[in-house]
């Protein structure tokens, strides 16, 4: 059951609705170094492949 729920939410659709929810988005007054470690993660996470439901 893990895995289905695990695979529905990382379909393209619900990454757009949660990428643009509030909680899920960093603070603008981050420190620098954590702003980067982010977004290196990021540029790691759109280059894995998305599992298939």
């Amino acid at each position: 059951m893990a895995t289905n729920i695990r695979g529905e939410l990382a379909t393209e659709s619900n990454l757009r609705v949660l990428e643009a929810l509030p909680a899920f988005q960093a603070e603008d007054d981050l420190p620098q170094k954590l702003r980067r470690l982010l977004d290196r993660l990021e540029a790691a996470e759109r280059t894995q492949p998305h599992p298939k439901p």
